[in-house]
């Protein structure tokens, strides 16, 4: 079925999704009919939102000062004229006002947000004000998954794998989150931790009452993140030994040479390009034998 213009720029709203060209050109398509009430203000501000994306400063301008009309001393329109100054390198004046909206009220989100992304450029201080947000909206998942990503930049691997947990016990469905805490664990050269990791998300990511579950929902990341755990785990013996998992939990040696027969099998498996690569690197990838 084909969506409507007005129901396509809806769709990408309620998904985050930016498409800023396709949205400039059917927003301003749309709001030339008429006829949209009240959903025009939102649809104004996702075409400013895309116009600024793309540089039409002209066209974000435009949508700015109908809505500075229609809702007088909003905030979420002075959100967006932090955003205009943002886009035209003003980025002390764009600090200065998402600041003056936080002394209105310290529950706005979007301001919080938008100073720490002017904070990107120095890691630390972003990992500082996102720890003192986070203290007060602890239920936001984007923002652990940036501290995550930013711990991860510095190379504070443990740190980064905590953030993954608090992200966890707000999304304990997110397999990608998952996958994420078994590379963070890898990474760290915790490698029972990390198959563990993996191993569950390949279990999230395959539904096993699907008739075509075995070839259509085999995620081929997080079967890699298991090859490459087993591969460390049965070449390297101080490997198993090395990690934060309880040794009553710690993946027995008996079972390793049969994951690993799991995940090629997963792996060669799965749909999609690339089969003869996939058979050459896992041919290559065999553990010498201990």
């Amino acid at each position: 079925m084909t969506l409507s213009d007005v129901e396509q720029l809806a769709r990408w709203r309620r998904l985050g999704a930016r498409h800023s060209e396709e949205v400039v050109d059917i927003a301003m398509r749309v709001l030339k009919k008429g006829g949209l009430g009240e959903d025009q203000w939102a649809i104004r501000e996702q075409l400013a939102i895309a116009a600024l994306d793309i540089g039409r400063s002209d066209v974000a301008q435009r949508q700015f000062a109908r809505m500075a009309i229609r809702f007088k001393a909003s905030p979420r329109v002075d959100i967006l004229v932090g955003l205009q100054l943002e886009a035209r390198g003003e980025f002390e004046k764009a600090k200065e006002a998402y600041s003056g909206l936080l002394k209105v009220s310290e529950t706005n989100i979007p301001a919080h947000q938008r100073l720490i992304a002017l904070q990107l450029n120095n890691p630390s201080a972003a990992i500082t004000s996102l720890l003192s947000y986070l203290d007060i909206f602890y239920s936001d998942p984007n923002g652990w998954s940036l501290l995550a990503e930013l711990y991860a930049d510095l190379g504070l691997y443990p740190q980064s794998l905590t953030a993954l947990g608090h992200l966890l016990v707000i999304q304990a469905w997110d397999s990608a989150a998952v996958c994420r805490a078994g590379e963070t664990a890898y990474t760290m050269g915790d490698y029972q931790l990390a198959l563990k990791y993996f191993l569950r998300a390949t279990e999230m990511q395959t539904d096993p009452s699907s008739p075509g579950a075995k070839e259509e929902s085999c995620r081929t990341r997080s079967w890699w993140g298991v090859k490459l755990s087993l591969r460390r785990l049965m070449s390297d013996a101080a490997a198993e030994n090395d990690t934060s998992v309880p040794e009553e939990m710690a993946t027995k040696p008996t079972l390793l040479q049969a994951l690993d027969a799991l995940a090629t099998e997963r792996l060669l498996a799965a749909d999609g390009k690339g089969l003869s690569a996939r058979r050459a690197v896992l041919s290559a990838s065999q553990p010498a034998a201990r």
